[in-house]
């Protein structure tokens, strides 16, 4: 490999293989092409040397594209994220990404991310970055609308997988469990407690008028919103209860062990808390609130998607009642 295209390091992946989080197999990206060599740094102990990869695992993407695709980065070099098609990262499908957006070097033992005077910045752990930052493994960054994860570690190839396991059972944008897992957590949980005649509720809320904050401010702010949202969520949750978002603005928290009027007061916990968030973006106040609904695993509600289409009906009469509220089926 000769030197300009060794330092093309982005993986481009075919349209046959783009893949949407909930069809990723781990097993299946090994040797897929999905992931691409330039060579490795190391660290230099007494009397031996340790390999010490750089990585960035895409994680999310408006159009759930190239998910799971990594880029290697070596000692000394540095690549570009943007749409010019001489980026070493060339993501030209979002256009939200400036031409050249965000910048990674590999300097000495540690790799450092720089926003290039972007024109919808770059986000380190949900902070806009204003100067040169350093990146420590686990974090995770945000070009525009496309997000990635980064991986420095001495064992690189046990942390990309245990990286792209979790990209399988979660949402890469608001970091709850997506709809495949959901689906699945909802199915085993539902049958237990039928079996057991154990208490089980379901809680579904979505953002009253999201479509109004997209086209207003842009998909970007959504994004934002969508964090805050979950992240709301996860604050009042107790370990047992399992946050999904299962569509565009939709989320669901399954409640084991839980009566319809305990989750009925979650629910409206949870919508004070979104209704009373700090919602700024770019020097825009921005309001946001949420509609619920909520159902109790029961006689006539006995298998998990009759739970799933009642909480979605008195979801439905929260809106239908004038939104910003909680319903009970």
């Amino acid at each position: 490999m000769d030197e300009n295209s060794s330092a093309r390091v982005f993986a481009a992946i075919d349209d046959e293989s783009e893949t949407n989080t909930d069809s990723i197999e781990v097993a299946a990206l090994r040797e897929s092409g999905m992931t691409q060599t330039y060579a490795t740094g190391s660290f230099q102990g007494p009397g031996r040397s340790f390999p010490v990869e750089a990585n960035i695992i895409l994680i999310a993407h408006p159009d759930d594209r190239r998910l799971g695709s990594r880029i290697r980065l070596s000692r000394g070099a540095s690549i570009e994220i943007g749409r010019d098609p001489e980026a070493e990262v060339c993501i030209a499908e979002v256009l939200s990404i400036s031409r050249r957006h965000a910048r990674l070097e590999y300097r000495g033992d540690h790799v450092t991310l720089e926003d290039l005077g972007s024109t919808n910045g770059t986000y380190l752990n949900g902070q806009l970055i204003r100067e040169c930052a350093r990146l420590r493994s686990g974090d995770r960054f945000q070009v525009a609308a496309v997000h990635f994860k980064f991986l420095h570690e001495l064992d690189v190839e046990h942390a990309y997988y245990r990286a792209i396991s979790e990209l399988v059972n979660r949402d890469g944008l608001t970091e709850a469990f997506n709809k495949r897992n959901f689906d699945e957590v909802l199915e085993r949980e539902s049958a237990r407690a039928v079996r057991y005649e154990r208490l089980l509720s379901l809680i579904l809320f979505d953002l009253d008028d999201f479509k109004g904050i997209n086209d207003s401010y842009g998909h970007l702010c959504g994004d934002f919103v969508l964090k805050q949202v979950s992240n709301a969520a996860r604050e009042l949750l107790r370990p047992e209860q399992v946050l999904a978002r299962i569509g565009g603005d939709e989320f669901a928290i399954l409640s084991p062990e839980t009566t319809a009027d305990g989750a009925r007061n979650l629910a409206d916990k949870l919508r004070a808390r979104i209704d009373e968030l700090d919602y700024s973006y770019s020097g825009l106040e921005i309001s946001v609130t949420c509609s619920f609904g909520v159902a109790e695993i029961g006689p006539t509600v006995n298998e998990g998607q009759a739970l799933f289409a009642a909480a979605d009906k008195a979801l439905y009469v929260s809106k239908d009642g004038g939104r910003n509220r909680v319903s009970v089926a």
